[in-house]
């Protein structure tokens, strides 16, 4: 096209488009923090949306949000603008921004839903930070012990060859593996990575899969009542935010579906919100489903009788992130010993595998 028009292709570069911009929640919280600060001090929108882009470091953001801002100016609502970017903006994000432009409380909707955003991110980087370390030690405890199956372990075969003795059982093993790793390292990282790809693309295509995994996750010992515990907190905090918005039980149920992003829990919010229109009550149908705990459902109970029902979720999801950090505290303790030991038991298990033929032609002479 520019060729027909006479011009000259200097250089050409490829740009996302706006839909394609991933974000992470951190930046969702702040970009929602940002515009209800300057909507409560009486910044027009259009004026607001511009301030955010200009104070964003990050390009495809930017560009994001110069969407968001031409769509206002062109008279769409700012909940319809969201709803245009389904991958950056969750259903919950575009209800309760739409309940707060129905409302006339919109900078009110915009606090509520940055507390949300910023307790569910506070809560995952909680976890993401007690699993660390262990991770790290993991890590580093695998790169040693490559390490010494690529460098140390050839360099004892080459001795034992020479030695001319029929190797223990162990030794056979490790050079077994040893070897394995050296010339056949690259077909085990390949199957590894294509196996991993296709297990992926598979588990987010199929819901059936999705349901299943998070059903054996919830069953792990030490790890499910975690889970469990994470995903039920989220789900108060959600459901109580959409409540306090001014949105109906049964309509808030189907974005709170959404956002507790767990298969199970998903389903459960479904379940429960077809209960609901038929005329349950919501603690009736916790205590149903099986998947929230009795203060939960007690709480939620409390609330429906003295109409306070947002209050009261809201104070269940606090206990509830105090209760996962404390048992994520408790893993990572419990963990760290395990792990040492375990991995001292690996290496150990090598070393003396290497000094077995060593030990027995000591005992020969």
């Amino acid at each position: 096209m520019l060729q027909h028009q006479g011009l000259r292709v200097m250089q050409v570069k490829r740009q996302s488009p706006p839909g394609s911009v991933r974000i992470t929640p951190q930046m969702l919280a702040l970009f929602t923090r940002q515009l209800a600060t300057l909507v409560r001090a009486g910044v027009p929108l259009l004026q607001s949306l511009d301030l955010v882009t200009r104070s964003s470091p990050h390009v495809g953001w930017a560009r994001l949000v110069q969407s968001l801002r031409h769509e206002v100016e062109n008279g769409s609502t700012l909940h319809a603008a969201f709803r245009q970017h389904p991958v950056q903006f969750s259903p919950l994000y575009c209800s309760m921004v739409a309940a707060g432009e129905a409302a006339g409380i919109l900078e009110d909707m915009l606090d509520k839903l940055a507390l949300t955003l910023e307790k569910n991110a506070a809560l995952k980087s909680k976890i993401r930070a007690a699993l660390m370390y262990p991770t790290a030690v993991v890590s580093v405890a695998m790169a040693v012990v490559l390490l010494i199956l690529l460098t140390v372990v050839p360099v004892f075969q080459d001795v034992f060859k020479s030695m001319g003795a029929t190797l223990p059982l162990p030794t056979q093993w490790v050079i077994a593996l040893s070897h394995g790793l050296l010339h056949s390292a690259w077909i085990f990282v390949v199957l590894f990575v294509g196996a991993l790809g296709i297990w992926r693309s598979a588990w987010r295509r199929q819901p059936a899969q999705q349901l299943w995994l998070g059903q054996r996750q919830l069953q792990l010992p030490w790890i499910g009542p975690m889970v469990q515990s994470a995903v039920v907190a989220r789900w108060t905090h959600t459901l109580s935010a959409l409540l306090s918005a001014g949105v109906p039980m049964v309509e808030a149920l189907g974005p709170v579906a959404s956002a507790c992003d767990h298969a199970v829990f998903a389903k459960a919010s479904e379940t429960m919100q077809a209960r609901v229109a038929q005329g349950s009550s919501l603690n009736e149908c916790l205590s149903l489903s099986g998947l929230f705990p009795g203060m939960v459902v007690q709480m939620c109970a409390i609330g429906e009788e003295t109409g306070s029902l947002d209050t009261m979720l809201a104070r269940a999801g606090v206990l509830l992130e105090n209760e996962v950090h404390d048992q994520v505290s408790g893993l990572s303790s419990l963990l760290e010993p395990v792990i040492m030991v375990l991995l001292g038991a690996v290496v150990g298990t090598i070393l003396v595998a290497l000094y077995l033929p060593i030990f027995k032609l000591g005992q020969v002479f």
